[in-house]
């Protein structure tokens, strides 16, 4: 079993990888269209996009060369550390119960079980890759066209068009579209392909472990600030429902549910086959609950001597929704330094004339940077929740940026003092 707070910030390496790639795209879709105002000509205009199309791909093509080694290297390791890490707290209840069973590491059916995780992990994530190029090239089209039809009206000069196309794009970010209809922010989807197969793959192995000492019973961790139903979702998707309780994986006993029925996880009693039948409960996306084998002579360290889970409802319903909160001012953050670093490349690539207004702008956007740091501090200290900086991070927001961007607040902040 892995408890929740081991996946935190286990997927920052990997994150850093995408949003690398992510900031090349945005750096280079910046420079591509405001270096277009020099074409004229319709002809030639077409024949420029073409090839700038052409010549982006390319270059974000060398970036995931250079990304994939790292990234297998990255994933495979956190797929194996989640393993071990598991089989330890699986192994120390196993003992108790008198089963003793080798280590993950020397076990056929365990390391088939961890390659195949690694391989349907990996696919995930390089579907996440060509997803983003696709979608990127579209983008750079798509822009390049709004930004010609705007200065086609008399209204806006090319350079004040496509910067504000440009502001639009680095705020949204880059978008994965699934099969299903969802749309999450090649950050999220990151995030939620990591700690999902982390989590996956660890309960796979612990089915296999839990086929081997024939037990019927399971074991789910429980967390303070477990995830909340929203409206319209069944009643599974409240987390806080089922966890830190024993099931039965076959069929069901007074005070011990059915797996499957109660959490959304079937565990094949035979094969020790896990599947989510349910991707809303547990082991379901970023569920960061997990199971191990139990025996009912044990005594389940989330209840109390009345069989009552420990975590008061009230409580946990309170801290997720702080939690959430405080997601959202982190995403508000990085959205705000993803601006901040396409406004750098703007004045990098705009005509002189225009230069000192987008300075104003990004002196005015470092500003509202600050005050966020300032509110997310102050929110965390007020609800004593831990500051969670690795969220807010952005590859290429890194000291040089700090640095030009606190100096850019100061002097936004003295001009209105004046």
């Amino acid at each position: 079993m892995l408890t929740p707070d081991y996946f935190t910030n286990k997927e920052d390496r990997l994150l850093e990888l995408y949003q690398q790639l992510e900031d090349f795209i945005l750096k280079d879709i910046t420079r591509r269209i405001l270096s277009a105002e020099r074409m004229t000509a319709t002809a030639d205009r077409l024949i420029w996009k073409l090839k700038q199309m052409g010549e982006s791909q390319a270059e974000i093509e060398k970036k995931l060369q250079k990304m994939s080694g790292l990234t297998k290297k990255e994933l495979r390791r956190l797929l194996q550390d989640a393993v071990l890490t598991s089989w330890q707290d699986d192994k120390a209840t196993l003992n108790q119960i008198g089963v003793k069973l080798s280590n993950p590491l020397e076990n056929a059916a365990v390391i088939r079980i961890m390659d195949a995780e690694y391989k349907k992990s990996l696919g995930e994530l390089e579907r996440l890759t060509r997803t983003t190029m696709k979608q990127s090239q579209i983008d750079l089209i798509n822009m390049l066209d709004e930004a010609e039809l705007r200065i086609a009206s008399g209204v806006q000069s090319y350079s004040a068009a496509a910067c504000e196309i440009l502001d639009r794009y680095a705020g949204q970010g880059i978008y994965v579209d699934y099969p299903t209809g969802a749309r999450l922010t090649l950050e999220a989807a990151v995030r939620l392909n990591v700690v999902t197969s982390m989590n996956q793959t660890a309960a796979q192995v612990t089915n296999q472990y839990i086929v081997e000492a024939k037990t019927n019973y399971v074991l789910v961790s429980a967390h303070l600030g477990a995830r909340i139903a929203q409206k319209g979702q069944p009643p599974l998707a409240d987390h806080s429902t089922w966890q830190g309780k024993v099931y039965c994986i076959r069929g069901s006993e007074p005070n011990y549910p059915n797996l499957s029925e109660a959490t959304g996880y079937n565990i094949n009693p035979e094969t020790g086959v896990g599947t989510v039948v349910n991707p809303l409960g547990l082991h379901g996306y970023n569920c960061r609950h997990s199971h191990k084998p139990w025996d009912l002579r044990l005594r389940n360290p989330y209840t109390d001597e009345n069989g009552n889970l420990k975590i008061d409802t009230d409580e946990n319903r309170k801290l997720y929704e702080l939690q959430q909160k405080q997601r959202a001012m982190e995403r508000a953050i990085r959205k705000t330094k993803r601006r901040l670093i396409e406004k750098g490349e703007q004045i990098n690539f705009v005509p002189d004339a225009e230069k000192d207004k987008l300075q104003k702008e990004y002196d005015k956007l470092s500003y509202h940077w600050t005050q966020q740091n300032k509110a997310y501090n102050d929110f965390c200290k007020q609800n004593d929740l831990q500051p969670q900086y690795d969220r807010t991070k952005l590859a290429d927001f890194g000291t040089a940026q700090t640095k030009r961007a606190n100096k850019a607040a100061r002097n936004y902040e003295k001009g209105k003092e004046k």
